[in-house]
């Protein structure tokens, strides 16, 4: 699966892009589960799966690098294959990952963070 990644305005800070990341993603039910000053990992449904297999909750990796936010899924959704072939866990996790992102990169650009 795919990263996402935001595109960061020069001189942006990582704790103020991973906060503002984070109070988006808190109003939509994630757990923020910080890691270092420069990254962080979100939870959905308040808290952490005790697998990451086999899971339709997205937990994903937060983390600014090169002027860039990265947003990395670690849950791995198995289970059964969708008429498309994918395994239709695995597409929910990635639409919660974009929704996530757009909903990330929408508060960033409002709060002049993201180009």
């Amino acid at each position: 699966m795919r990263n996402r990644e935001i595109s960061l305005t020069p001189g942006a800070a990582p704790q103020e892009a991973l906060g503002i990341a984070r109070a988006a993603l808190e109003r939509h039910g994630y757990q923020w589960v910080p890691q270092t000053d420069s990254s962080a990992e979100a939870h959905e449904s308040g808290g952490e799966s005790a697998s990451r297999h086999f899971t339709g909750k997205l937990q994903m990796r937060l983390a600014v690098q090169d002027q860039r936010l990265v947003m990395e899924p670690v849950s791995i959704g198995l289970g059964l294959a969708a008429a498309t072939g994918a395994l239709a866990p695995t597409i929910r996790i990635r639409n919660k990952l974009n929704h996530c992102a757009d909903l990330v990169g929408s508060a960033l650009t409002q709060a002049g963070l993201a180009r």
